[in-house]
């Protein structure tokens, strides 16, 4: 690299967000600057072999809460301080245990967070006691919406008792997502199609040569970020949007002036042979592929990472290395406005990998980094 609780109305409306234009028709360009900032870990290994894809911020974004699904822990970082500062244990197994593997976080309160494993959701506080086990996927059997091959993929809390949640839910069988919302005071469990969203199983075929079986994944998101609950999937810029202030589901499509729309090809659902199955792999991976928006509060906009991967075709696989690794990434930026309209878009060369975790701090973009073994962030100031 260089340097509460509400009603739902459940309308679902089709929008189209066309850019805001200049005078010549052509999006601002960006005008990046960088620094990069190191994370005192004290006597402390942090966690970074997942990416931090299992973190959370707190509201203020004063802390990152980082799970260490190894250890069963979560590691406090001062943001502001730029310092670690304590861990938070919890159980495998007993009384408080939340389960065998840790598949999702994200925190409903100041006093409670949220643990999905399997085989069970759960509710802790900061001391590490469960407060209560729930299961989402039995409550949507209860009301005939779920099937048992359906699984949560990604869960957030809509209020701070933890009385509503919302769920992105993925069946493996025959891969279909939609997104459900559920109110345990009511006791109601509303499915919601994300027909967009379903767009990203035509790029994860399945490989069974008669000797193993694995299939290729895309990412599908579900985020809250300033003020709006947010749907979509890596294969296309297209989000679904909940507006607590409207209560209604959008689905919003975008017509970049940088790069494709969305996904293209066509791919089989399954392959019986390995080579073909790396070959997809790298093609799919050097298409484009779309972040999820971050909220900027100072700036009150949203910033949104797409990239595509490169793969160099000379270099020489590592030992046990299945797939192409591949060499860095092309990587863009949008901005769009608090209503999610395309208003900037640019190349960020300052960037030369995907980024796996990043969020807006102090009008900045913060992009997590591995920087030897050791948490790093490359902040990018952004104007336009």
């Amino acid at each position: 690299m260089k340097y509460s609780i509400y009603c739902i109305v459940f309308t679902l409306t089709l929008a189209c967000n066309s850019p805001k234009k200049g005078e010549d028709g052509n999006l601002p360009s960006l005008e990046i600057s960088m620094d990069t900032v190191m994370i005192d870990p004290g006597q402390e290994i942090l966690f970074l072999n997942a990416g931090l894809r299992q973190s959370a911020l707190s509201e203020d974004k004063k802390y990152l809460y980082n799970v260490n699904p190894q250890e069963y822990l979560i590691e406090q970082i001062n943001l502001n301080s730029l310092k670690f500062e304590k861990k938070y244990f919890f159980e495998k197994e007993g009384p408080n245990g939340v389960g065998n593997y840790v598949r999702d976080f994200s925190l409903i309160s100041e006093n409670k967070l949220f643990i999905s494993a399997y085989p069970k959701d759960n509710i802790l506080d900061w001391q590490g006691r469960k407060l209560e086990s729930i299961d989402i996927i039995e409550m949507g059997k209860e009301h005939e919406k779920l099937e048992e091959a359906d699984r949560t993929f990604k869960t957030i809390s809509l209020d701070p008792d933890g009385s509503q949640f919302a769920s992105l839910i993925s069946n493996y069988e025959n891969k279909t997502t939609f997104f459900a919302l559920i109110n345990r005071n009511n006791k109601t469990f509303k499915k919601l199609a994300i027909p967009g969203i379903e767009k990203a199983k035509n790029f994860e075929p399945l490989l069974n040569d008669g000797e193993s079986a694995m299939g290729l994944g895309t990412d599908r998101y579900l985020l809250e970020e300033g003020g709006k609950i947010i749907l979509g999937t890596g294969v296309s810029n297209e989000l679904y949007v909940m507006d607590k202030t409207s209560d209604s589901l959008r689905h919003i499509t975008f017509n970049s002036q940088l790069t494709p729309n969305e996904k293209s090809g066509t791919y089989p659902a399954e392959v019986g042979d390995w080579n073909q199955f790396q070959s997809y792999f790298k093609e799919i991976q050097e298409d484009i592929n779309f972040k999820g928006p971050v909220w900027d509060e100072k700036k009150q906009v949203y910033y949104r990472f797409s990239y595509q991967m490169i793969f160099d075709d000379n270099a020489v696989k590592k030992e046990n290395q299945s797939f192409p690794q591949a060499s860095g990434a092309r990587v863009y930026l949008s901005v769009l406005d608090k209503d999610l309209n395309l208003i900037a878009e640019g190349t960020v060369p300052e960037l030369d990998r995907y980024p796996k975790f990043h969020f807006a701090k102090d009008s900045k973009l913060w992009v997590f980094e591995n920087i030897e073994d050791e948490m790093g962030f490359v902040r990018l100031d952004v104007s336009w």
